[in-house]
């Protein structure tokens, strides 16, 4: 017979486990029985609790590893030994939802390897429960309040958000943080009764919860007299006709005044205007421009002025002053009354406004409270009294 004859006869006896002469140990046959000590269902947190036993089929003690497996997810392998299990640790990972367990023995140089029965476990979502309480209740309108959501959960610690509502009306977000609390503050809620509640949205292992409804008390704000303030005008005494000045306005509060201030003016001038820079003063007083500006003499039907301010002066405001002054302008209105008849002769200007009138004036500078609290200010309106001079 060939060598290459010999060599396949050689393997069949081998497969057939007989070769004459020759004997061939056999594996000891094992099994594995998994039990599983937990409930067969659970909620998240809790721990799936079981061990493995492997016994052999002529009662030696057998070596190697057991593993047990979640699906075919690994949980942990470990020796062999009586009433086998895993690390405490690794029993509370289990995500909700439906799990089958099973152990698997390695086997040994003696022994052969096995898989254990399976067991089925199911996992909930933890049961949570929030509670809400206020920093201020009753609190004043206007007041911050801090709201303190505690979401606590049966056998895990609850993470994720928590919504604060007023009825049904969202009120801000937080999120929880490692001992379940969340904050959040306002200061927007209406005097009133307030219905709040803290609702947990629940995360992969948590269920969702509201809390039990507080109800808050916002309380209007008392109304308290103040103080008053001051007003001070400072800057140029006169204005040219047809032009303007810049005055300055200071608003200063006393005695604790908390309210913005609305400026306006009085006994101006005819045909002047006053206008400020900022109208309205802020709670806590500041400055502003006023600017205070006339008009010069000009045709009925138009708003162009015959001049500007300095220099030439019109006919009629001229001879509204005293003759004794009136003769240092009979030039400029001989020339200016020349003027305006060549202007009616072309059917211009036959009628002319004179503007604001050369003189000096008491102009009020009048302040008024404005704001939740002005009925109760003890001050009322401020005026201040600025003697201005109008000139040619």
């Amino acid at each position: 017979m060939s060598s290459r004859g010999l060599q396949i006869r050689t393997v069949a006896a081998l497969l057939l486990g007989v070769i004459p002469g020759v004997a061939f140990a056999t594996a000891v046959s094992s099994s594995v029985v998994l039990t599983i000590t937990s409930p067969g269902t659970i909620y998240f947190g809790q721990s799936v609790d079981g061990y493995a036993n492997v016994t052999t089929s002529d009662g030696t003690t057998p070596t190697g590893s057991i593993t047990f497996y979640d699906g075919t997810q690994g949980i942990c392998t470990i020796p062999v030994t009586p009433s086998a299990s895993c690390p405490a640790s690794t029993g509370t990972d289990f995500a909700v939802g439906s799990h089958v367990i099973s152990a698997v023995y390695s086997g040994d140089s003696t022994h052969a390897g096995a898989t254990s029965n399976a067991a089925s476990v199911t996992v909930l979502q933890n049961p949570t429960a929030v509670s809400l309480i206020s920093s201020a209740n009753p609190a004043v309108s206007g007041q911050p309040v801090t709201l303190t959501a505690t979401a606590a959960g049966s056998y895990a610690m609850p993470t994720g958000t928590v919504t604060f509502l007023d009825g049904t009306s969202v009120l801000g977000t937080a999120t929880l943080d490692s001992s379940g609390i969340a904050t959040f503050s306002t200061a927007s809620l209406s005097a009133g009764s307030h219905s709040l509640t803290a609702s947990y949205a629940g995360d992969s292992g948590s269920e969702a919860s509201v809390s039990p409804a507080l109800t808050e008390t916002i309380n209007a704000a008392a109304i308290q007299p103040q103080g008053g303030f001051t007003i001070a005008v400072t800057g140029p005494a006169s204005v040219g006709v047809g032009r303007s000045v810049n005055l300055t306005v200071t608003v200063t509060p006393e005695q604790g005044f908390a309210e913005p201030v609305e400026l306006s003016c009085a006994n101006l001038p005819a045909e002047s205007a006053c206008t400020f820079g900022q109208h309205t003063i802020p709670a806590g007083g500041g400055t502003t421009i006023l600017a205070i500006s006339t008009i010069a003499p000009h045709d009925c039907n138009s708003s162009t002025p015959y001049f500007l301010g300095t220099g030439l002066p019109f006919a009629g405001a001229v001879l509204l002053l005293p003759f004794s002054k009136r003769r240092r302008f009979k030039g400029p209105l001989i020339a200016l009354i020349a003027l305006c008849g060549i202007g009616c002769l072309s059917g211009c200007g036959t009628c002319t406004d004179l503007g604001t009138l050369p003189g000096s004036y008491s102009v009020k500078v009048i302040g008024t409270p404005t704001g939740a609290g002005a009925n109760a200010l003890t001050s009322g309106a401020v005026t201040a009294t600025v003697t201005m001079k109008v000139t040619l």
